[in-house]
Formats: C-alpha cells, structure tokens, sequence
C-alpha cells in the first residue's frame, strides 16, 4: 500500500489542530506582533511543514491567502483615491503617510486636524475612509 501511515497522519493533523487553537488563543490575547503570539505562529508553522500536501491542497491554501491580499490591496486603493484624488492630498505624503497606519482608525480624522491645504477636504471623507 502506498501513501502516508493513516496513524502518522492522524497525529500531524492532531498536534497542527492542537496548536491552531493555543495559537488562536494566544493571538487574541496578545494580537499579532506580541512576542508569544511569534513564538505560537512559528511553532505552528513547524508542525505544519513536515506534511506534504497535494498540488490540490496546496493550491486551496494558497488562494484563500491570495484572495485575502487582493481584498486588502483593492481596500489600500480605494482609501488612496479617497485621500489623493477626492481629499488632493499629494501623493507623495500619501505614501509617506499610509504606511504602518493601515489599522488606524483615528489616521485620518487626525490628518485633518493639521493646518494642510488638504487637511479639510480630508476631514470630509474621513467617514467614507474608515468605514
């Protein structure tokens, strides 16, 4: 018989299935960049390379993450042409700007609070912005 021992098998998914749900808890706790929160992605991650998935599989995984990346690029452009375009904000302090402020719901309402050409067309597109 070929392919991998079922028992083996049950293990992997088992101890992987085990640590997804500390490492779940571990992210709530302690968001994402937290030092415990690493250390639990990385010894997930460990437990997951081993096994070998299927072009199949793999590719599944894979376009759940593409899809979640094209979702974030497609939100990171409409918040761009609210700033640059609808607000005239330049371009340039948008990406000076935007970068690590990604999360921030208070960015841009505090943007229009400084004394910017731009500042107050800003503040009007802040609710379109956040939400």
């Amino acid at each position: 018989e070929s392919g991998p021992d079922p028992e083996v098998a049950r293990q992997r998914f088992g101890a992987v299935s085990d640590q997804l749900q500390a490492t779940n808890k571990v992210l709530k706790k302690h968001g994402r960049s937290g030092k415990e929160s690493v250390a639990a992605l990385q010894a997930l991650a460990d437990l997951f390379m081993p096994i070998k998935l299927v072009p199949k599989q793999f590719d599944v995984l894979v376009e759940r993450v593409r899809g979640a990346l094209d979702r974030l690029r497609q939100q990171e452009r409409a918040i761009m042409q609210l700033c640059v375009r609808d607000a005239r904000m330049p371009r340039a302090d948008f990406l000076r700007l935007f970068p690590s402020n990604e999360t921030d719901q208070t960015w841009s309402g505090d943007l229009a609070k400084r004394s910017t050409k731009w500042a107050a067309a800003l503040g009007e597109k802040d609710a379109a912005i956040v939400a």
